[in-house]
């Protein structure tokens, strides 16, 4: 279909090239080409509002298109699509180097570790050998209290025979037992550590696993066998005012000691605690979001694909430094070639309605013509072009060898 645009070139093309004839041959005087009438006629490019046919010139491009470029800068690391090269959405194009950053988030993931691990312990509360241990050191205190309130009281009564072998079979009974003790505790004081081995091979536990039972047996003994022989010396010595007095001390700070221990236990035996639990808990969060914000900072140094399509062009090279926003490819999907008005002036955009039908020819591919179908029309003008829409052509098919830039010619039929 030869277009109203083309017809008025052509015919002005014929006339001056008339006059240019006459004019050389001198035969008849030059003849005046009346401009059109404002009034009733189009100028040349622009259809009569009459006509039915709208004929514009277009650009080839792919609906969907974009150009990515990193939002931090850096030195190119890596390229890893060249252009023609297909991919998928969220395929990498290009990395950054990023050896602060990759560091940084080692760092957060140990601190997050650390952090979880804290908290693990503290909702655990304590382990059965912490509270076994606070149990021996309470009695070990009572004993103590027990052993000084007997030597205060030993002052105020009467020393008998009896008190006498009484306390002289108690010193040999502590005797007997801190002899046991003192054994039992070099004994697995002098152990070789190396030698476990050997035992757990046969069979048998290693020794070493009860070392502070056994540590706290032989002072309990020791202290037992010195409460034993300050009693009989008491009771040999007599009653004395500052032994008295000093007595009474030693109960004070005795009870006080056993307080305390009652205390540690206790304490162990609540735990744990609802404001110790939040604590760590908070502290895992900091530590996680820590780890994300080194994360999102060390993927903000891979680019990748937000579309699938064609990469139609690479503008970086590998070690080259890009600051924040610089274009690294260009991608395309190529299968939604479509054709994108360049000059529809303001009176056939006015015409135009979203479903009209198109005719589509092609500069590159002499011969081919192509249906299609108006699918927008732009609310603004092409900034910088005068007053000149875009309308959108959706093709009825792609032709073969058609390229994303090529120039196209496109009739529209107009339903107004």
């Amino acid at each position: 279909m030869i277009s109203s645009r083309r017809k008025t070139i052509t015919t002005l093309l014929t006339l001056m090239l008339a006059a240019l004839l006459l004019a050389a041959c001198g035969a008849e005087p030059t003849p005046t080409l009346e401009p059109p009438d404002s009034a009733t006629d189009e100028p040349a490019g622009r259809a009569s509002a009459n006509e039915p046919v709208i004929t514009a010139t277009g650009r080839v491009a792919p609906a969907d298109w974009t150009e990515v470029s990193f939002t931090v800068g850096g030195h190119v690391a890596e390229l890893l699509v060249e252009e023609g090269d297909t991919v998928e959405a969220g395929d990498v194009i290009a990395r950054l180097r990023a050896v602060e950053l990759e560091a940084a988030v080692r760092q957060a993931e140990a601190a997050l570790a650390q952090a979880e691990a804290n908290l693990a312990k503290v909702k655990a509360g304590p382990t059965e050998a912490q509270i076994a241990a606070a149990r021996e050191a309470l009695n070990a205190a009572r004993a103590r209290t027990a052993a000084a309130v007997a030597r205060r009281d030993a002052l105020d009564g009467q020393v008998t025979e009896a008190d006498l072998a009484a306390a002289e079979n108690q010193l040999r009974e502590a005797e007997l037992a801190y002899a046991s003790a003192e054994s039992a505790f070099n004994s697995i004081r002098n152990f070789n550590p190396e030698d476990c081995e050997k035992l757990e091979e046969q069979g048998f536990p290693c020794p070493l696993g009860a070392y502070d039972k056994v540590e706290t047996q032989f002072n309990m003994a020791q202290l037992q066998l010195e409460a034993a022989r300050a009693h009989l010396s008491d009771l040999l010595d007599g009653p004395n005012p500052d032994e008295k007095a000093l007595e009474d001390a030693r109960v004070w700070l005795a009870s006080a000691q056993a307080e305390a221990a009652q205390a540690r236990l206790d304490l162990l035996l609540a735990q744990p605690f609802e404001e110790d639990i939040a604590v760590a808990e908070a502290e895992v969060a900091r530590a996680q979001a820590e780890l994300e914000a080194a994360r999102a900072q060390l993927a903000q140094t891979e680019l990748t694909a937000p579309l699938s399509g064609t990469v139609t062009a690479v503008m970086v090279e590998v070690g080259q430094f890009l600051p924040p926003g610089q274009i690294v490819a260009q991608i395309g999907d190529l299968s939604t070639l479509r054709v994108e008005t360049t000059d529809l002036n303001q009176t056939d955009a006015a015409r135009l309605q979203v479903g009209d039908r198109a005719t589509v020819t092609f500069d590159a591919l002499p011969g081919v013509t192509v249906g299609g179908e108006v699918v927008s029309i732009s609310p603004k003008p092409i900034e910088g072009a005068g007053v000149n829409y875009i309308a959108v052509v959706e093709l009825d098919e792609i032709p073969r060898g058609l390229r994303w830039g090529m120039t196209a010619f496109v009739d529209i039929e107009a339903a107004r």
